[in-house]
């Protein structure tokens, strides 16, 4: 009975726990009420914390729940019952319980805000540099793997970006056993990832479905290894050329097919959104110079110890936000200058690079701080698309021109070469016809098409 009642009361701490942390932060949990979403936001690391500390709390939980169920009552007489309890109370009365809310409840934030249930839990070693502390993928092995299997030897951001459009990529690749390795490496990379990024994401329901829905999914199609998204298709298909001779010569392995529908299945999932982190992070990356990347280890190495603010009534300490775009902005209590990685520098080192001085651009409409930022905006989206807003195609002639008239006049001009150029090529070759009249090949051919020599 004792056994009984230590377990109810600590999954009834283990609730009211998990249900605090949950009114504090509502990020917690993605589908929370919208009425909590007033709260304050917290660090990313301090959320990310507090997810392993409640994924472990529900493995207690669960645990507990299980001894509760095996444990069964013994039948006793009333004699025996009086006499375990009275053994029961002498225990009690000579020993010192400590209660199970100091083991489940909040540290202070100022120190850490981990029970000591989880105190044990840190980020330090749980990610890789290219993995951002959970935000991104680090997909540089698989990419490795991926050139020595394919015809198509693409770059890491290009590989980003197809690596799961298995049905595109068929052709260019050699499916053997390296690439089913290949495949089941990836998908395990992942599920480690989820539980490292996510803890609280439900994985293994989440697989059982995507198998199932794989296994009846009745537009398979198996001799091709395809799957069709609608019936019309599906029934066309069967009567091709194509399939029919691929169920006559060939059966592709049902392994690769269903490794492929449930890493595509997550990558379109729960993961798309760190996917497009992934590859903005990486452009953004690999424009920085290696001073700048060697500043930003240094950063992401200083900042591996949590550092949270105070409870939910202390606003005045400098906490980690979350932009609109996904991009944190860096603790900055000081009220340092921000570089162009959006992270605080030196005064010094904000007047080296001249980030004071603004380079305003009107085919942009934007003004750029620092020559550096200037220079490299040439070359971005925001340019090209404010020159195609004026009828002017990007061209490297055009490059260091931020005037709209001067931009116009200067492509003007580069057409009006352009053409000349085209005639020069059109008049350079001459011809005679057999009544000895010179004229250029262009004409010589409009002529004889209409009949005229």
């Amino acid at each position: 009975m004792e056994s009984h009642r230590s377990a109810l009361e600590e999954l009834e701490t283990i609730e009211y726990e998990i249900t605090q942390r949950i009114r504090r932060n509502p990020e917690l949990v993605k589908l929370s009420s919208e009425v909590l979403k007033n709260k304050k936001k917290r660090p990313y690391k301090e959320m990310l914390l507090q997810q392993h500390e409640i994924k472990r709390f529900t493995e207690n939980y669960k645990k507990r729940c299980k001894l509760d169920e095996d444990s069964t009552f013994p039948l006793m007489s009333l004699d025996e019952f009086d006499a375990l309890l009275q053994v029961i109370k002498e225990e009690s009365a000579n020993s010192i319980v400590k209660p199970l809310s100091t083991s489940y409840s909040m540290g202070s934030s100022k120190v850490t805000i981990l029970s000591e249930i989880g105190g044990d839990l840190t980020l330090r070693g749980m990610f890789s540099g290219e993995e951002f502390q959970g935000k991104c993928l680090d997909l540089v092995q698989f990419h490795e793997q991926w050139l020595q299997l394919s015809t198509d030897k693409v770059g890491y951001v290009q590989y980003l970006q197809i690596f799961d459009k298995f049905g595109i990529t068929d052709d260019s690749v050699t499916k053997n056993s390296e690439y089913l390795k290949y495949l089941i490496s990836m998908f395990d990379y992942m599920k480690g990832f989820l539980q490292r990024s996510l803890p609280l994401f439900e994985l293994e329901s989440f697989i059982t479905e995507a198998t199932e829905r794989f296994t009846t999914d009745n537009l398979y199609c198996e001799p091709c290894g395809r799957t069709f998204t609608k019936k019309t298709v599906f029934d066309s298909h069967l009567t091709g050329k194509k399939h029919l001779k691929n169920a006559q010569t060939k059966k592709q392995s049902r392994d690769f097919k269903m490794y492929e529908f449930l890493i595509a299945s997550l990558t379109t999932g729960v993961l798309a959104e760190t996917r497009k982190n992934t590859i903005d992070n990486t452009i953004r990356r690999m424009a920085l110079s290696e001073r700048e990347r060697l500043i930003e280890i240094d950063q992401l190495a200083q900042e591996e110890e949590l550092s949270s603010g105070n409870d939910d009534d202390d606003d005045d300490q400098g906490e980690q936000e979350e932009h609109g775009d996904g991009q944190a902005l860096s603790f900055n209590p000081h009220n340092l200058p921000l570089g162009s990685d959006g992270h605080p520098i030196p005064f010094w080192l904000y007047k080296l690079y001249g980030l004071k001085i603004e380079y305003p651009c009107e085919i942009c409409a934007f003004k750029y701080r620092g020559r550096k930022a200037f220079n490299k905006h040439f070359t971005e989206i925001r340019h090209a698309q404010g020159l195609k807003a004026h009828g002017i195609e990007p061209n490297e002639m055009l490059k260091g021109i931020t005037s709209i008239n001067e931009a116009v006049t200067l492509w003007n001009s580069i057409k009006k070469q352009q053409r000349d150029e085209v005639g020069l090529k059109e008049n350079a070759i001459e011809v005679e016809d057999e009544e000895g009249n010179v004229m250029s090949e262009k004409v010589y051919n409009d002529l004889k098409r209409q009949g005229l020599v």
